[in-house]
């Protein structure tokens, strides 16, 4: 990639595109790893266990490997870490408790609906309400959700902390794991026959939501510039724009590739070799206002 090329990844609207992509990558990414990993290792077993909990360690390391990385290498470390974790502990603690509970899954019309384990990802629904009011409730924090939520209930917890560091590798982490956890949420609700319905109007309706939800924060993606700034907004926007894609595929317009990587092993493997360059970029990056080894 030229030198002009990588300076424009760091001037709007370049930087949010590319930045979109790179999540929408390793959502799939992530997905296509979860199932290759079952079908390599027969899950649930003791192989599938080790490799889970080797990923989950991994990405506990990437992102304390970042506590001290500048902002661009930080903020990838925490994404990547965070990923991990949850991909390596949070999906092996659902599937496999769910195993041992030996919940069924929710059927509708003979067709199972939801599995056991998102049935547990669902008993954890008012979990997740409590820690992200816990979370908001943090006075130093610059997550633009909490700060809207801030300014508009007039529920400002305090002052900001006079030249208070953020931790970018820990912040992106925790962002990572909470937006995939609350999709999931999400769609586990509007799936649930006993809630919406995957088949409803109220369903399509609320997926639409989504669609012009992620196509408003798109919009402002495309305004940020930096890359460690514009891929902790893109993980939000590509997570709530991941929703319709998913159900835009159960809808029959086009194949859930990300879930069939053993069918599309060509269209995955050139996902997978994009996302790990532009992993590339983004560690090899540093902020356009400072100079060369300069940290952030």
């Amino acid at each position: 990639m030229s030198t002009s090329v990588l300076d424009r990844l760091d001037q709007p609207p370049f930087t949010g595109w590319f930045c979109l992509l790179v999540v929408f990558s390793g959502l799939a990414l992530g997905h296509a790893g979860v199932v290759l990993q079952w079908h390599l290792t027969g899950a649930p077993s003791a192989l599938d266990t080790v490799v889970s909990f080797a990923l989950g360690t991994t990405g506990v390391v990437l992102v304390w490997a970042g506590l001290k990385k500048p902002e661009n290498q930080a903020t990838w470390l925490g994404y990547m870490g965070g990923n991990l974790i949850w991909v390596g502990l949070f999906e092996w603690t659902w599937h496999y408790f769910s195993h041992w509970l030996h919940i069924e899954p929710v059927m509708d019309k003979g067709m199972p609906i939801l599995s056991p384990g998102l049935l547990m990802i669902q008993a954890t629904g008012l979990l997740v309400i409590v820690l992200l009011i816990l979370f908001g409730a943090n006075k130093d924090t610059r997550c633009r959700m909490f700060m809207w939520f801030h300014r508009n209930l007039r529920l400002r917890p305090g002052q900001m902390t006079p030249g208070y560091k953020r931790q970018f590798s820990r912040i992106t982490a925790l962002e990572t794991v909470f937006l995939i956890w609350f999709i999931y949420l999400c769609a586990i609700m509007i799936n649930d026959p006993r809630l919406i319905g995957y088949d409803s109007m109220t369903a399509i309706g609320v997926t639409v939501g989504f669609l012009v939800w992620g196509t408003y924060l798109v919009s402002k993606l495309l305004k940020i510039r930096g890359l460690g700034a514009a891929l902790r907004y893109a993980i939000p926007t590509g997570n709530i724009l991941w929703l319709p894609i998913e159900a835009f595929s159960r809808w029959g317009i086009y194949p859930e590739i990300w879930i069939k990587p053993m069918q599309f092993p060509i269209t995955m493997s050139l996902v997978l070799l994009a996302f790990a360059a532009a992993g590339a970029v983004i560690l090899r990056r540093r902020r356009p206002d400072l100079p060369a080894g300069s940290a952030s």
